[in-house]
């Protein structure tokens, strides 16, 4: 049986995506993910990705973790320790960053749902 061309690009593209996928599941699923969400506490650690939407992490020890990519939409990270960490393109729109101290927000996304750490309305700089 003779494939195509066509047939040959849309299994490259189907088989792409799938490990796109596989990839994104398997940064959700880490260890650092999971003790982050048991403990609120996380600091060094790799959050690159990571879905955390509606998260409640108040006083989260996230000092010198990589956030990069990651999702807190929605959530709670009020008098959070962010000191060092990366916020690279971190959704943090409609999250409550009240008290938060030590981040950078220019790099990540926020919105005037946030609540900035000095507790005035986003978006935060």
């Amino acid at each position: 049986m003779k494939i195509s061309r066509w047939q040959t690009s849309a299994l490259a593209i189907v088989l792409g995506g799938l490990a796109l996928t596989v990839t994104l599941v398997a940064t959700q699923d880490s260890a650092s993910v999971a003790t982050f969400k048991q403990t609120k506490q996380c600091s060094g650690c790799d959050l690159k990705g990571a879905q955390l939407m509606g998260m409640q992490a108040p006083d989260a020890q996230l000092q010198n973790a990589d956030l990069s990519d990651a999702s807190f939409y929605g959530g709670n990270l009020r008098g959070a320790d962010l000191t060092g960490a990366i916020l690279d393109r971190t959704n943090l729109e409609m999250v409550d960053l009240t008290g938060a101290f030590g981040a950078i927000l220019g790099p990540a996304r926020t919105d005037d749902r946030t609540t900035c750490p000095d507790g005035s309305a986003g978006p935060c700089s």
